[in-house]
């Protein structure tokens, strides 16, 4: 996601540099009163919204995860489960999906979920008035299309027709939708609440997960306390506190002081953490379902042109980048989709050829030196990566201004399409090859939708849109190959890298693991046994 992408415990969706779960208030010490026992995370800024409907980063997304509930989930491994619905089925039509809700569901207020708590959250999502960036996730739905331009107020594809039944209709078959159905922005809200909140509901919303929200004091702290109502039981912990520390170093002492419970490893304390971390704590790693590149404005010029976007490309070391600069923290990328989603031996990626940077260059008519700004969020780590970037960019010819913007500003400024070249990273929402190369390079994404480089090439989106419909795995399998190498031939974004992720955690934490997938992450089955606390 980025579906922008950008941290929440631990990852930053879908935005440049890693990031970490945790966070801050530097008077307030280890916690507040009333906060005894809680988790104690970081955040690297604050979310942008709470409401599933709005949401579009990694650290909305996994905060959504503890708050809210689909009806289906991710479990930490990326395999899909029930979660609202008890079980589900696909009718004979092979297009209608039946699912049975729980009966002991509540909400954190303590109302009963009602199938038509499920229709109301999933209509809104089309909704035109609601405006949401993934509405697309349910575009398939019968319907649909007609009711988010506004041209109908009828959905037929979306119904209860029983009061614990919920039915979804598609126009035709969709071999991924399960798995749009367990992204955040799917999640089921209190109609009632919703209705009566208005916008207010982004700020204080409520759900049926394992924690719902107590405060939140923006720049500062957001603090979530134990849903007693939850229907898989109440969580071992009493709450969760997320405290907003920007810079990684500052997060570190926190964590070194007992003031954190966990954070993703800074790269200037990494390599003392692996080779000896502090007394008590554990390290704990796993492969990131996510790619960083560098992004092109294609509708502007010189990058409306493949040949400089190819240049860009050929200009920079990735494994001597990934060696040293990150500290053997990522491994290159040969193009969008992470290893072991999509093998393809035929895949040529762009190595590093200064020179052949420049007579692509050439060939463009481009005039030397090119220059260009490169847009990044204000964070130093994201910073360390322009400055690495634009030296390598400088030795082929390439003059880059680095532009850095607070978090809300980058993401306003992406949006608006104002920027020559940006640096962001994008988490996997689902484990499928789909979910990398649809969202960020169909045309009809462009923008907040996901493709943010703005790309749009006619074959792409014919093999995107066959792959959608196509059932077999190895059909669809071979569609995503021809899509992922001719979009690395076009180059919309100068693929860089795969990180992976390090946490560590504190010597009080126990039953934590590193989830596949950001929305996995609700914190079930983790405790703490904090002496004296």
């Amino acid at each position: 996601m980025n579906r922008a992408r950008r941290i929440l415990t631990w990852r930053r969706l879908k935005f440049p540099a890693a990031v970490l779960l945790l966070g801050l208030s530097f008077g307030c010490g280890p916690g507040e009163k009333g906060e005894e026992g809680y988790l104690r995370l970081r955040l690297a800024e604050d979310p942008t919204t709470l409401d599933p409907a709005l949401i579009v980063d990694v650290p909305g997304g996994a905060l959504a995860a503890k708050l809210f509930n689909g009806l289906v989930r991710f479990d930490r491994d990326g395999n899909l489960e029930p979660d609202l619905a008890e079980s589900w089925e696909v009718l004979s039509d092979g297009v209608t999906y039946r699912f049975r809700l729980r009966d002991n569901v509540r909400f954190s207020s303590g109302t009963p979920l009602e199938a038509e708590d499920a229709v109301f959250s999933l209509r809104r999502l089309l909704d035109p008035a609601v405006n949401s960036p993934r509405s697309w996730l349910l575009e398939s739905v019968r319907g649909a299309k007609e009711f988010a331009r506004g041209e109908t107020g009828d959905l037929p594809g979306i119904r209860a027709p029983a009061p614990r039944i919920v039915e979804i209709e598609l126009e035709a078959p969709l071999a991924v939708f399960l798995d749009y159905l367990a992204m955040p922005n799917a999640a089921v809200l209190p109609r009632a609440k919703v209705r009566e909140s208005g916008r207010e509901f982004a700020r204080r919303p409520e759900g049926t997960g394992p924690f719902r929200l107590r405060s939140w004091r923006h720049g500062d702290r957001l603090v979530l306390e134990r849903n007693e109502n939850y229907f898989r039981g109440p969580s071992c912990l009493p709450g969760v506190v997320y405290r907003v520390i920007p810079e990684d170093l500052t997060a570190a002492t926190e964590f070194e002081a007992g003031n954190l419970d966990v954070i993703e490893i800074p790269r200037g304390v990494f390599e003392s953490y692996i080779s000896a971390p502090p007394p008590g704590v554990r390290v704990e790693s796993r492969p990131g379902l996510n790619v960083y590149y560098a992004g092109f404005n294609c509708s502007r010029k010189p990058f409306d042109d493949p040949r400089v976007r190819q240049a860009l490309n050929l200009a920079l070391d990735r494994e001597l980048i990934c060696r040293n600069f990150l500290s053997a923290r990522a491994v290159p990328a040969r193009g969008p989709v992470p290893p072991g989603l999509l093998d393809d031996p035929e895949l040529e990626p762009y190595g590093y050829s200064p020179l052949q940077a420049r007579r692509l260059l050439e060939e463009a008519g481009t005039a030397l030196p090119l220059r260009a700004r490169l847009l990044v969020a204000a964070e130093r780590e994201n910073v360390g990566v322009a400055e690495v970037l634009q030296d390598y960019w400088k030795r082929a010819g390439i003059e880059v201004e680095i532009a850095q913007r607070e978090w809300s500003a980058f993401k306003e400024q992406l949006n608006e399409g104002d920027f020559d070249i940006f640096y962001l990273s994008w988490w996997g929402d689902y484990p499928d090859a789909e979910n990398f190369l649809y969202p960020t390079f169909f045309s009809g994404n462009r923008g907040a939708g996901g493709n943010r480089s703005l790309f749009a090439d006619g074959e792409t989106d014919r093999l995107l849109s066959a792959a959608l419909v196509r059932a077999d795995r190895e059909g669809r399998g071979e569609l995503y190959r021809l899509a992922q190498r001719r979009v690395v031939e076009l180059a919309p974004w100068v693929f860089l890298w795969h990180r992976k992720i390090y946490l560590a955690l504190g010597p009080a934490v126990s039953g934590y693991r590193i989830p596949l997938l950001y929305s996995a992450d609700n914190l079930e089955g983790v405790s703490l046994s904090r002496e004296g606390k």
